[in-house]
């Protein structure tokens, strides 16, 4: 007897429930429908939120279950055949390239350039004293996009942080859109296809030119562009061609400054909501650095510092959602999925699995402590996917983030701007819609 398709709302469910926040609204599907269930729309989306059954996708059985759907051609346009785009033989290759360039010892050195990054925004708000209202999310991610320039490429890119912005707002969009979508096709003559236009070519302008004058200096330095110039594949001992040294920068540069800052920007919001946690996270960073910036070695000294970090990104996941084509016909639950189909794992809605977390909509840090996290499986939690396609700068990420606020917490106190707009948007990214405004005071 043949399986049945998964459960799910009528044809389309409602739309406007999507439109708002597919995020919530997936995870409010999962509630209703059980850990395995269908959304038909525009594509049949078929939704796994079972950790075993995301093991099985990441992990047990990850090459049946590849990239070839729609959100990865929209994105292929920006990233090319960058590691988050790419797949099969191309990937493995491009991952083992530059898998030793984020070792941790590689990346840990990296912490004194974090710190120098750091400190101008310091020294930035110091001299306003209490700030006046800005947008605490763009300056996160003119920050994080210093920090990339400097650990990663060895150049001061910060120059090109608002163009950047610019470009996120045009090209960080839920490839599900109608705007995203139009993308695919750039002969249509669109506003939208126009814009897209002109932001990657002054994408491709930054980036061919970071990779021109490294070649014209000469210079064989140890950051990431030096490396990824010099990488030699083990097999043919060819070295990277220019268009894939292109496509690996910007997928570093777009993913690695975003995902960071985002993440961020939501751990200072929450706990602006949680003084009580945050006077906690001070107190422990007082004590343990004396005022000091924070190195890669006073990590492991600061427990409670990753544990505020791993809670907000439970809550706000950088990437909310993970896409995957199914290569051939299998079965999820007692349920059929077809070859083909568009599948989706959602670590917004893992992070909120009522089996897996008690009361998951508090902001908990203390869940994190090793007692309470010894028992909990290892796949209802992934801020960084898993798997053999683990996000390759995740440690990079941990360092940064928890540097960052290892240095401003203790001086500066961050406080939304009271009466804007606090409403997630789920694009690539899981960002604030309206940005964070907000002021910086220094502590007493």
């Amino acid at each position: 007897m043949p399986l049945p398709p998964p459960p799910g709302p009528g044809y389309w469910g409602s739309l406007a429930g999507y439109r708002r926040n597919p995020a919530t609204y997936f995870t409010e599907l999962a509630q209703r429908h059980g850990d395995v269930f269908r959304w038909r729309g525009f594509l049949d989306i078929y939704m796994l939120n079972d950790p075993d059954d995301v093991r099985r996708v990441m992990t047990q059985a990850w090459p049946q279950f590849n990239k070839d759907n729609i959100d990865y051609r929209v994105l292929k346009l920006t990233m090319g055949n960058g590691l988050v785009t790419s797949d099969g033989p191309a990937w493995s290759r491009q991952r083992r390239l530059m898998q030793p360039m984020f070792h941790h010892r590689i990346v840990n050195a990296f912490d004194g350039a974090i710190n120098a990054c750091i400190e101008t925004l310091v020294e930035r708000w110091r001299a306003h004293g209490p700030t006046p209202p800005f947008a605490l999310d763009r300056e996160l991610s003119r920050l994080t996009f210093g920090v990339v320039g400097a650990t990663l490429f060895g150049a001061d890119i910060e120059a090109h942080a608002d163009e950047v912005a610019e470009m996120l707002d045009v090209m960080n969009v839920n490839p599900k859109t109608v705007r995203a979508l139009l993308t695919l096709y750039p002969w249509i003559p669109t506003a939208g296809n126009r814009r897209f236009a002109r932001h990657l070519a002054t994408l491709d302008r930054i980036v061919y030119g970071l990779i021109e004058r490294r070649r014209a200096s000469g210079e064989t330095r140890a950051d990431l562009l030096g490396l990824l110039l010099a990488a030699r594949d083990e097999d043919s001992g060819e070295g990277m061609p220019e268009r894939q040294v292109r496509d690996e920068i910007v997928t570093l540069m777009l993913a690695g400054h975003e995902t960071s800052a985002v993440s961020l920007a939501w751990t200072f919001h929450l706990l602006a909501q949680h003084p009580d946690i945050e006077a906690m996270l001070v107190d422990e960073l007082t004590r343990e650095l004396g005022g000091r910036p924070a190195l890669a070695a006073d990590l492991p000294r600061l427990p409670f510092l990753k544990q505020v970090v791993q809670e907000s990104m439970r809550l706000y996941p950088p990437v909310w959602g993970i896409s995957r084509a199914v290569g051939t016909d299998c079965e999820f639950g007692g349920y059929r999925i077809p070859a083909g189909a568009y599948l989706a794992v959602l670590p917004y809605a893992l992070h909120r699995h009522p089996a897996h977390w008690q009361d998951p909509e508090r902001f908990d840090p203390a869940r994190f402590s090793p007692q309470r996290s010894e028992s909990r499986h290892s796949y209802c939690y992934l801020p960084f996917a898993a798997g053999p396609r683990t996000c390759i700068g995740a440690g990079m990420a941990m360092l940064e983030i928890q540097l960052v606020l290892a240095r401003l917490l203790p001086l500066f106190r961050v406080r939304p701007v009271p009466g804007h707009p606090i409403v997630p948007l789920a694009s690539v990214t899981y960002r604030p819609r309206y940005g964070i405004q907000a002021t910086a005071a220094p502590r007493d």
